[in-house]
C-alpha cells in the first residue's frame, strides 16, 4: 500500500499532465519512483497521510524523527516545509471531504479530485506557481491517467 500525502499525489498528477521528466532528485526523495508506480497501476491501494510519506522517506532532508528540516526558499519568510506541507495537506483533505488515514485506491482518490476539480487550484497551488498552470496540469494529468468525467 502506498502511503502518500494528498498534495504529493496532486503534484505528481500535475507533473504527468505537463510531461515533466521523471528523474531522481538531488535530495533523494522518491517522486520519480512513486510517479512510475502510479502510472503503472492507478488501482493500487493508498493510505492518505499528513506527514512523512513514501516520497519523503529516502530524502536527505528528513531527520531521524521523520520531520522535514527543509524550508521553502521561494517564500520571503522561508517557512518550514514540514509545517507548510502539513497545513497544505489538511486544507486539501478538507476541500475533498476526506480524512487523514483514509484508505482507498489511487484511482478512487483521483476520482474524488476530478469531481472537485473546480477550485482545487486555489487550495493546492504552491508559492510562486501560477494557479492556471496548476489546474491545467491537473486536468491533463487526470486525463492521461484515464480519469475522465
Amino acid at each position: 500500500m502506498l502511503r502518500l500525502r494528498p498534495h504529493h499525489i496532486l503534484d505528481i498528477v500535475r507533473n504527468i499532465g505537463h510531461g515533466r521528466k521523471m528523474e531522481p532528485h538531488p535530495f533523494g526523495h522518491d517522486v520519480h519512483g512513486i510517479t512510475q508506480k502510479i502510472i503503472a497501476d492507478v488501482d493500487q491501494p493508498l493510505l492518505l497521510v499528513v506527514g512523512a510519506d513514501d516520497i519523503c522517506l529516502p530524502c536527505s532532508k528528513l531527520n531521524a524523527d521523520q520531520m522535514c528540516v527543509d524550508v521553502l526558499l521561494q517564500c520571503d519568510d522561508k517557512p518550514s516545509k514540514q509545517e507548510y506541507n502539513d497545513a497544505l495537506d489538511v486544507r486539501v483533505l478538507n476541500f475533498l471531504n476526506l480524512k487523514e488515514g483514509t484508505q482507498l485506491t489511487v484511482r478512487e482518490y483521483l476520482n474524488v479530485v476530478h469531481a472537485k476539480l473546480d477550485g482545487i487550484e486555489k487550495v493546492c497551488t504552491h508559492p510562486k506557481e501560477d494557479e492556471n498552470y496548476r489546474l491545467e496540469g491537473l486536468t491533463m494529468g487526470l486525463e492521461k491517467l484515464g480519469i475522465t468525467r
